[in-house]
């Protein structure tokens, strides 16, 4: 008789769901992005990302965007639709491991916006967190600058930017709005000013390309629910880890079809950044604990 599978398995395996998926719809972008401009690929994630929950709005019908913090959910839109244009702008001049790897760094940022904005304390193991990210990212972006990647570089930076920024309105929003309320709210926003930025840029795709594009946006849904579905059954400190995933599915995409391969500070610099997330993770699972108690 098999044993149970066991919370922090689940985790686990909604963690690798959401690395192996993410780093899919990446590759997506990345071969897109040879034909097609990043507002345009942002417009079509946007969109279908919005028929992924529009099973929300069947089932609670116009409450589902009930709110009583509209101007917040505007903040996150905001942080959002740069921190996608900006990834989305990174996949197409830089390579696809070194984004992947930079974008380890939005924990770390988040951190550095707690202390600065939230009046978070600035402990020894969140300095030592942000020293080792800090040191990893100088690992991964120096391959990318040697070979004129400054313009790619310089947006999955801000990308993590604001993927920290996102986190930061999420975890003020979740305070008192409904999850469902989030998600859509967000697609809300974002589906009408992409619209209107990808005009300029628009050109009908063949059958095979919609279906990429389709599977981009679904896909993008469907990862960032497994996400915090493992968010949700396990500590970040726990699940984290498995998030490695991630660039080594780029890393085989990107040396398979792009006939990129990344230099070993990247891997290095990759491992660094992923562990000053994980102890800034736990330094701010401690906090809420203390907090807690």
């Amino acid at each position: 008789m098999a044993s149970p599978i066991s919370t922090q398995q689940k985790a686990l395996f909604f963690m690798a769901t959401y690395a192996i998926g993410q780093s899919c719809i990446w590759v997506i972008v990345r071969l897109l992005s040879d034909h097609y401009a990043p507002e345009f690929l942002v417009f079509c994630r946007n969109f279908f990302g919005l028929v992924a929950v529009l099973p929300l709005l069947r089932r609670r019908g116009l409450s589902l965007f009930h709110t009583t913090r509209p101007w917040m959910h505007g903040a996150r839109g905001l942080v959002a639709c740069v921190g996608v244009y900006s990834l989305f702008y990174a996949l197409s001049a830089a390579p696809i491991a070194s984004v992947v790897a930079i974008t380890y760094a939005a924990p770390i940022f988040t951190g550095i916006v707690a202390v600065l904005f939230m009046g978070e304390k600035l402990t020894l193991h969140r300095v030592v967190a942000i020293a080792i990210g800090f040191v990893g990212m100088l690992l991964v972006v120096q391959p990318s600058l040697a070979n004129g990647s400054v313009f790619g570089i310089a947006a999955a930076f801000l990308g993590a930017v604001m993927t920290a920024g996102a986190f930061i309105t999420v975890k003020m929003l979740s305070r008192t709005e409904d999850a469902g309320t989030m998600v859509a709210m967000q697609f809300l926003i974002l589906v009408p000013v992409s619209f209107v930025l990808a005009l300029d840029h628009w050109q009908w795709p063949s059958v095979a390309e919609f279906g990429l594009m389709a599977l981009m946006g679904l896909g993008f849904t469907l990862a960032q629910a497994a996400m915090a579905r493992a968010f949700a059954l396990a500590e970040a400190v726990v699940v984290l880890p498995m998030d490695f995933l991630r660039l080594v599915v780029a890393t085989v995409a990107g040396l398979l079809l792009f006939g990129e391969m990344p230099e070993p500070t990247v891997w290095v610099g990759a491992m660094l950044i992923l562990g000053g997330a994980i102890i800034a993770a736990s330094v701010r699972q401690q906090g809420l604990l203390v907090n807690k108690t």
